[in-house]
């Protein structure tokens, strides 16, 4: 039987291997940035595809109606396998250099390094298909789908949609036990909320992690320091992240930092930086 040690050794050591993890001279926006890591070893949950709570996702305050259950990606679907990666030293110490300039680490990470992570979701793929097993990438497949601002995406019917899609990396991963919300709608794990998630839905019954909480915001301590370090205003203690004001604000980093992007601000110099804060 596949162990849940077996995939983190797999995952790992493709992280390591992968050119594509570490800051090439044709990416680099500096010399001195050649060679650096874009992220750590990951972290892997499993959860089960048959948890009642995927449904829940469909409701309209949470990830929405255009949300698939693994069973809609996959009908022969057992578990859901989602990684955090978090991100290394030199992109988070490179974005907590200045309140509004976005590091240059965290560009690489934010545009090249979700490529890598892409790269990653078909690496589980084809390494789970070694192992007899059927796995399917929803983000890394053609049929994904999102949707900013309503209106956005002309394949999408309902123009009414806003800031949704058929499968949330996040939501996903609070679901296999990785972690809970915060104000800033990022998901704070046992190594923090400065990082990026991926998964693969598997036709395997695995060993289902179970979950830790109980709470949706169960480790957020609503200290309020991602609210002081948002340069865009998009977040308040009393209701949290506005994603339009956020994605209005990072449509400005587009322009500025073409043809990267990125923020990022609400994920250092914050208590849940590196890991679960303490209360």
């Amino acid at each position: 039987m596949i162990t849940i040690d077996d995939i983190c050794e797999a995952l790992a050591r493709a992280f390591r291997e992968s050119p594509h993890n570490y800051v090439s001279e044709q990416m680099a926006l500096v010399p001195e940035d050649v060679g650096q890591r874009l992220y750590d070893d990951p972290i892997i949950r499993i959860g089960s595809a048959d948890d009642a709570l995927w449904e829940e996702l469909k409701r309209p305050e949470v990830v929405g109606k255009l949300f698939r259950t693994p069973k809609e990606w996959l009908p022969e679907a057992r578990c859901v396998v989602s990684y955090f990666a978090p991100f290394s030293d030199f992109v988070v110490e490179g974005n907590r250099c200045d309140a509004v300039e976005v590091g240059n680490g965290w560009l690489y990470a934010r545009v090249e390094g979700q490529a890598f992570l892409t790269e990653m979701n078909h690496f589980l793929e084809e390494w789970f298909a070694h192992q007899g097993v059927k796995a399917l990438s929803p983000y890394a497949s053609n049929e994904f789908q999102y949707v900013f601002e309503p209106g956005t995406n002309e394949a999408i019917d309902d123009k009414s949609l806003s800031f949704t899609s058929n499968w949330s990396e996040r939501h996903v991963a609070y679901i296999c036990g990785l972690g809970t919300f915060g104000l800033s709608k990022g998901l704070i794990t046992e190594r923090g909320v400065a990082g990026r998630f991926g998964s693969v839905i598997v036709d395997a019954s695995l060993a289902v992690t179970s979950r830790p909480y109980s709470d949706v915001y169960e480790y957020c301590t609503k200290c309020g320091a991602c609210v002081r370090q948002c340069p865009g205003c998009a977040i308040t203690l009393a209701e949290g992240k506005s994603h339009l004001k956020c994605s209005s604000y990072v449509h400005e980093m587009r322009v500025r930092y073409a043809p990267r992007f990125g923020c990022g601000k609400c994920q250092v110099s914050v208590p849940c930086e590196r890991g679960i804060p303490k209360r």
